[in-house]
């Protein structure tokens, strides 16, 4: 049987490269791998040629290099980047959900036949218009617009929760109160954010470690789960729960204080920090629910015990990751 060849838009991203690496270890070799990247000589795509993976060039913005790159492909992966460079610029008029609809028609002229899309519900909706999120209604926007295509034989959403790769980036540190790389002045990491909302149940995830077996885990069904949007989480805690993780396996000390209104918020004319500050606004509004509905993990772990097994591992390599492991991998040596 002949191996079904799956394709990844943005695949150097941390998304992308998470699914491709994860769907290379299928042990069956039931898929080919493509990935798409503006610039075949980076680095970073020139490791994944290395690897094995078909890498092609395409543009997101044309979409003629995008029907090309996705001729063949049984299933496609598609992340498209809110924070791209070309929304920077204040006099560009064309938005996300441009992009989207681009990829989209591509893959449909392409004759893909899977779809998965790295997707939201809408925060507007969500909270009927009180606080809208662009990235997560224009990405809403663009799930809504390939599930009208009828073009599909199946259209799955994985949405990922709070990156655990949050915690790596230094520039963040500050603006979230230090933690955990720069001491308050009592020495303690401090977390610094609004509360969530509901029962302060934050859904973490994993990219490196769970997402990408969790978009495999869908690839190995996809008819069970067209239509549907599946929760790419890893790890449900609160944030005072999560910094005690931290403290526990480092043996730094740590405490989470809230910023009392998610308004003032200082992102410092960021524009990137923007969707995670209004995030708070719609995650208090919803009542913590990130999703529109309640957050689980039960079906992520599922994925993922489907893909880690289709890769031949098993024990607690078919588990999804937790803070403390995590914690502990990144900053428990340094300690």
């Amino acid at each position: 049987m002949s191996s079904k060849l799956i394709t990844v838009f943005g695949a150097t991203g941390a998304q992308g490269s998470s699914v491709l690496q994860s769907l290379q270890a299928n042990t069956n070799k039931s898929f080919a791998l493509r990935g798409i990247t503006r610039n075949q000589h980076s680095d970073s795509a020139q490791k994944l040629s290395a690897s094995g993976i078909e890498m092609v060039q395409a543009d997101g913005w044309d979409k003629d290099s995008l029907i090309a790159a996705f001729k063949g492909s049984w299933g496609v992966f598609v992340n498209t980047n809110s924070d791209d460079a070309v929304f920077e610029n204040p006099e560009e008029k064309r938005t996300e959900v441009d992009l989207g609809k681009i990829i989209v028609d591509a893959a449909v002229e392409a004759g893909v036949e899977v779809l998965v899309y790295s997707g939201f519900n809408s925060a507007k909706e969500i909270t009927g218009g009180k606080v809208p999120v662009a990235a997560f209604d224009d990405k809403n926007a663009i799930w809504k617009y390939a599930r009208a295509t009828r073009a599909f034989q199946s259209v799955v959403a994985a949405s990922p929760g709070w990156y655990f790769e949050n915690f790596l980036v230094q520039d963040l540190a500050p603006i979230f109160g230090g933690f955990p790389f720069v001491p308050s002045e009592d020495g303690n990491f401090v977390f610094r954010v609004p509360r969530w909302g509901g029962k302060e149940d934050i859904p973490f995830i994993s990219i490196a470690d769970d997402f990408g077996d969790i978009v495999h885990g869908i690839f190995l069904g996809p008819e069970k789960w067209n239509g549907k949007l599946v929760q790419g989480v890893s790890d449900i805690r609160s944030f005072d729960e999560a910094v005690k993780a931290f403290e526990k396996v480092t043996g730094k000390k740590a405490r989470f204080e809230e910023v009392p209104n998610w308004q003032d918020l200082d992102i410092y004319g960021i524009r990137a920090l923007e969707t995670i500050k209004r995030m708070f606004g719609f995650t208090q509004e919803s009542g913590g629910r990130y999703y529109g509905d309640e957050t689980e993990a039960e079906t992520a772990a599922q994925l993922k015990k489907n893909a880690a097994e289709a890769c031949g591992k098993g024990g607690d390599e078919t588990h999804l990751a937790t803070l403390e492991a995590f914690f502990e991998r990144e900053f428990a040596a340094a300690s």
